[in-house]
């Protein structure tokens, strides 16, 4: 259904902000970060030199932006320069000029809408394998069905399911994407069936539509390979967005328009409501910012509605003079808080997704195992500890609009939650290294006690009273060095096999001091250190004398040394 021909977007504005996670770099690369990589050979994206000048070489724009927000937050978007000393931004920024123009055909059979592309950056993070990819793109006089249309279906990166031959479920039918001369760049195949099932059958990978690819050139998806600079999803379905639309008068808008361009929902007659009314019966509290809306008068000036809903965003307000300063404010300073949040969540998934993989990949019993992932969870515990201290924000701004909004947009993405459960993460890993590495260290601590107490016997029975049982001041040096290697080689195997059995060792020097055992059974322990006291008991098993409770709580037996064939 289409919308009345009343409702209509005067002032349409889309963006995208893609979190993708990058695989690190290998040494043969070369390169240590990967906008560095990047700017080696950066294809059609160009370096930005400095975020504050990007929009604007007037930095009009930029002042504005700047300003906004808290001096920690303005050092990780911009930079900090004090003196001689400046302190780099830890964003690094690159933008694409080549394309234009977007071309949307949204069903099979419709017209193609023509947007303007605005905004095309590529935005990388110090010290956090992250990039976002920012997109926006425009239109003015688009009716209010193709504008949800759009938010639905524009930000698909693959098909979840198809709708017929060539319609692609939840997607546009076409994208093709124009540079300035209205020429052909790269266009999306949502409906090349066999190339998407091929690709998750052989691959168990989701891919992307091809105009995403090639979008995103010399990067490439992981699943391809081949390249320097390679990127998984993060977040599947659907890539958040950032919408922006004026109204001649938005207070007509229904309900049901207004939760389905909070939600970016399929569009249906405005006098429906696109999910149940019991669970849009709280849509004005939970998912939309009001301060500067009221639906009961127009004549307050009161007409702006922000809309958070998951991963969409949204502002709408009246077509008008002032609604220039709220498109700046959207195109700058709300863009910044989307880039943070969206930064933020997309790198907690990163996080807690190494954690899951090392943990996948630990095998208790394989040494190289757990070394491979002692190092890992230390790698990633020590990115954590990183990202909580430099990029975890709790307060961005002291202006009060971008406070709440930045709290409620975190909030809907779940960042809270989810930085809690990397937390909780972070914590039982360290814990279990933290164990690990005490059980390690009283193991070592008995195995010299052992040694030191086997040693003892021969040092003091060759050292007693001092004396020398043979006299060697006489004989030649290289009798003497014989003599030493003799006494060498056999002491350093001796306190080799000591170690190798020290386990035995401290269970019989258990058994020795315990007052509750009798002579027969610490005489077992004994043998028990040759193997011979685990072959007794063994016989006593097989031949029916099954062991008392106490005798098995005196030979506390080692794992490792029960023979496999036993």
């Amino acid at each position: 259904m289409t919308a009345p021909q009343a409702a209509y977007v005067r002032e349409f504005r889309h963006m995208l902000l893609w979190p993708l996670q990058l695989r690190r770099l290998s040494r043969a690369s070369g390169f240590t970060n990967h906008w560095d990589a990047l700017a080696a050979s950066p294809g059609p994206w160009e370096k930005v030199k400095d975020n504050l000048l990007v929009d604007d070489d007037s930095c009009h724009a930029g002042y504005r932006e700047f300003v906004y927000f808290l001096p920690y937050v303005q050092r990780f978007l911009y930079g900090f320069g004090e003196a001689d000393a400046k302190t780099p931004s830890s964003l690094h920024v690159f933008r694409r000029e080549d394309i234009a123009k977007a071309r949307v055909t949204l069903h099979e059979g419709a017209q193609p809408v023509t947007f303007d592309v605005s905004r095309l950056r590529l935005i990388f993070f110090y010290d956090v394998d992250i990039a976002v990819l920012a997109m926006e793109i425009v239109a003015h006089d688009l009716p209010l069905a193709t504008a949800v249309e759009t938010m639905d279906r524009f930000g698909r990166p693959y098909p979840p399911s198809w709708e017929g031959s060539g319609q692609a479920a939840h997607c546009t039918h076409h994208v093709e994407f124009l540079d300035a001369s209205g020429r052909h760049v790269v266009a999306s195949d949502y409906g090349d069936r066999d190339k998407y099932i091929s690709r998750v059958r052989e691959i168990k990978q989701t891919p992307l539509s091809q105009h995403w690819e090639k979008l995103l050139k010399p990067m490439v998806p992981a699943y391809l390979g081949g390249g320097v600079l390679q990127y998984y999803q993060i977040e599947n379905k659907r890539i958040p967005i950032m919408s922006f639309l004026s109204f001649d008068e938005p207070r007509a808008l229904t309900k049901g328009d207004l939760a389905r361009i909070a939600f970016a929902a399929k569009w249906g007659s405005s006098e429906t409501l696109p999910f149940s009314p019991r669970f849009l019966a709280d849509f004005e509290d939970k998912y939309c910012y009001d301060r500067f809306w009221d639906p009961d008068d127009p004549a307050s000036g009161m007409d702006t509605r922000i809309t958070l809903a998951g991963p969409a965003f949204a502002m709408i307000t009246k077509q008008c003079d002032t609604c220039r300063d709220l498109v700046q404010t959207f195109r700058h300073q709300f863009f910044q808080i989307g880039v943070i949040v969206n930064f933020h969540k997309g790198a907690l998934l990163n996080l807690s997704n190494r954690f899951s993989i090392a943990v996948e990949r630990l095998r208790v019993g394989d040494y190289d195992s757990v070394r491979i992932f002692k190092q890992s969870a230390r790698e990633t515990l020590e990115l954590f500890l990183r990202f909580n201290h430099r990029y975890w924000f709790h307060e961005i701004s002291n202006q009060v609009y971008a406070a709440d909004v930045y709290r409620r947009w975190g909030h809907q993405l779940g960042s809270d939650e989810l930085c809690a459960e990397v937390r909780e993460e972070a914590r039982d890993i360290n814990e279990y290294l933290d164990a690990d590495r005490t059980r390690r260290s009283a193991d070592n601590a008995q195995r010299l006690t052992v040694v030191s107490a086997c040693g003892m016997v021969g040092t003091v029975a060759t050292g007693f009273l001092g004396m020398n049982l043979f006299s060697h001041a006489e004989l030649a040096t290289w009798e003497k060095l014989a003599i030493f290697v003799v006494v060498f080689v056999p002491t350093i195997a001796l306190t080799a096999y000591t170690v190798m059995i020290s386990r035995r060792l401290a269970t019989f020097f258990e058994a020795l001091a315990s007052e509750r055992m009798t002579w027969s059974e610490k005489v077992d322990a004994l043998r028990l250190i040759w193997g011979s006291g685990k072959r007794v008991r063994m016989k006593r098993v097989a031949g029916g004398d099954e062991p008392t409770r106490r005798t098995q709580r005196a030979h506390p037996e080692p794992a490792e040394t029960v023979p496999s064939s036993d």
